[in-house]
């Protein structure tokens, strides 16, 4: 699991050269910081507000990659939990994973129901599923 305080380090001493993203496996935009100095040093700047959901959507997608997470089913006309009901994450038919921007965590949702707000299962933060 990737850590917040490391990636911070990382970043502070060698940003310009997109280490902290190679640490939370954004290897593309990691060549990028490598090749251009941080977005000459811009990129690196933005870098500090945005390095927390880099290490948590890492850390979401390892757990996702080693089957670590069970997702509430759904009952999906009133969006809540049904009780003591979980499953592998992996979308059903008509579904789709989104992660939550707050925690990082998973949640299944209906392909059809765009724009629909959506309450993350493990911090209750609101989202919108996106087009």
């Amino acid at each position: 699991m990737r850590s917040i305080p490391v990636a911070y380090i990382l970043w502070f001493f060698l940003g310009l050269l997109g280490v902290h993203r190679f640490y939370c496996n954004r290897v593309l935009s990691g060549l990028l910081w490598l090749l251009t100095g941080g977005l000459f040093g811009i990129g690196w700047l933005v870098d500090l507000f945005i390095i927390p959901g880099m290490v948590r959507v890492s850390n979401a997608e390892a757990r996702l990659r080693q089957g670590l997470y069970h997702v509430p089913v759904y009952d999906l006309p009133r969006a809540r939990p049904v009780e003591g009901a979980t499953r592998r994450l992996a979308p059903a038919a008509g579904h789709r994973v989104l992660y939550c921007t707050d925690c990082g965590g998973p949640m299944q949702v209906p392909n059809r129901d765009v724009g629909r707000h959506f309450a993350c299962p493990r911090c209750h933060h609101v989202m919108v599923a996106p087009g």
